[in-house]
């Protein structure tokens, strides 16, 4: 097949897109199976995990986690926690990008401008909704309209 190079530039928006859906698939599952788990508190505070880029690992990250934290460490809880996370701001940036075509695009009238404002708006509002889950401590309003933001 030989695309234009109007076709082209069209081409790599659509491709983000199906990108954005597998992965919006691919973060809400991994929200389903972070609460399914009871490991929305995995990690105590946000963005990292004990004060950490990723979950603690060795028994002297451990000990001064547990130290300054308070409460015993479950590792594997944080691992899933930060693996939502991670999935979740990468979605977060690749709706970003598509914000940034969006923009681009605006005077063509061809390209979904409001539509992806809009969609980057609401991944935004998911981000904090999910910071607001654990830095209010599962507040049961938050974590209902985190969970109702994935629908």
């Amino acid at each position: 097949m030989h695309l234009n190079s109007s076709d082209r530039q069209n081409y790599w928006p659509v491709r983000i897109c199906l990108l954005a859906i597998l992965m919006t698939l691919v973060v809400v599952s991994m929200g389903a199976w972070t609460r399914l788990n009871n490991a929305g508190l995995g990690c105590p505070d946000w963005p990292g995990c004990y004060g950490q880029v990723v979950v603690p690992m060795t028994p002297t990250e451990i000990a001064l986690a547990e130290e300054t934290y308070g409460g015993q460490v479950d590792v594997s809880k944080g691992m899933i926690e930060m693996v939502h996370r991670y999935l979740a701001s990468s979605l977060g940036m690749v709706i970003m990008l598509l914000a940034w075509f969006a923009y681009r695009h605006r005077k063509q009238g061809d390209y979904p401008v409001y539509l992806s404002y809009g969609l980057l708006l609401l991944v935004i509002t998911q981000g904090l909704f999910g910071m607001w889950t654990v830095t209010l401590k599962l507040l049961p309003v938050v974590v209902t309209l985190h969970l109702l933001g994935a629908c």
